[in-house]
């Protein structure tokens, strides 16, 4: 059950933060394999962004590659969360009673690394999805993918079943890092806070507290 409620819960917040991944990945790939100076800058800041791709291929736009990135959230996160639950509950975070932070750090890479190994394939089309535009603004290349299923058919017959992994590795580095930091810090923030007694154990404030210090975590890790 874990899985699923973590899996829905990332993809929840996914809805809200995916046209924030199709604007950065925009700003990733503008100007990919030209010099400096040499390219058209359609994108200029954050902000503009929005603006731009909305005005030139409309406000829904802001929201390509929303369903592959739903499955990776899915995949991903319920993987990455179910799995560090499960390790938690089975005691294996836990020495004498106490939550041991270099086993919350190992458990919580380890859950990340299965996780963005599992969820790769989805993120790549995703990312290959919302670099799709217009001419007038169109950085990168352009895969043309029309939906999940399709894409997945097209990656697979250029290049190959495996060719759904590629870039793998760089993701599960960055989500075993990522996932360390977070997770643990996390578990031993939210452990903290119940004994300190601001908030009634187990509440939705303490996870909340305890979940803003494991994305400042983050944030600082990577």
């Amino acid at each position: 059950m874990e899985f699923v409620i973590g899996g829905a819960a990332a993809c929840c917040a996914g809805v809200f933060t995916n046209p924030l991944e199709v604007v950065k990945t925009r700003f990733q790939l503008q100007g990919e394999l030209q010099n400096r100076g040499v390219y058209t800058r359609h994108y200029k800041n954050a902000f503009q962004a929005f603006y731009v791709i909305a005005k030139e291929d409309g406000i829904l736009a802001l929201q390509k590659g929303l369903v592959p990135a739903l499955w990776y959230q899915l995949f991903m996160n319920g993987v990455r969360l179910g799995s560090f639950d499960f390790l938690q509950k089975s005691g294996f975070i836990n020495s004498g009673g106490e939550i041991s932070f270099p086993r919350s750090i190992a458990a919580g890479a380890a859950s990340g690394c299965i996780g963005a190994l599992v969820g790769s394939p989805f993120y790549m089309v995703k990312t290959q999805i919302q670099a799709q535009s217009s001419s007038t603004i169109a950085v990168g290349f352009q895969h043309q993918h029309q939906g999940l299923l399709k894409a997945f058919q097209s990656v697979i017959s250029k290049h190959g079943f495996l060719a759904l992994w590629r870039g793998a590795s760089a993701a599960m580095s960055r989500v075993t890092c990522g996932s360390a930091a977070q997770l643990a810090t996390f578990s031993n923030s939210k452990s903290f806070i119940e004994k300190l007694q601001i908030f009634k154990p187990n509440s939705w404030l303490c996870a909340l507290a305890a979940s803003m210090l494991g994305g400042v975590a983050v944030v600082v890790v990577l």
